[in-house]
């Protein structure tokens, strides 16, 4: 299903900017071709920093326990001491 919804919304934008890029070099056609390939050379780098962003490692998630382990770690969830004026 996740696939189907990306689809969705990076097809829509593909084809708002194939209409976009139609309607440029429609109107001048040398004067767009420098701003339809600065878009392309933009796109491509968000591409690049999000397939980067996606395949980073993260920190680990450690699951909760019958012990309750993970409240003794340093970055426990916080709890009625913690807070300010108590």
């Amino acid at each position: 299903m996740d696939y189907l919804w990306l689809f969705a919304v990076a097809g829509g934008a593909a084809l708002l900017g194939v209409a976009l890029c139609f309607g440029m070099i429609k109107q001048d056609g040398r004067r767009s071709i420098a701003a339809i390939a600065g878009a392309f050379v933009v796109a491509i780098g968000a591409l690049g920093v999000g397939v980067y962003v996606a395949t980073a490692p993260t920190a680990p998630l450690r699951a909760s326990d019958r012990e309750g382990s993970q409240n003794r770690l340093p970055a426990a969830a916080t709890t009625e001491k913690d807070l300010p004026g108590r």
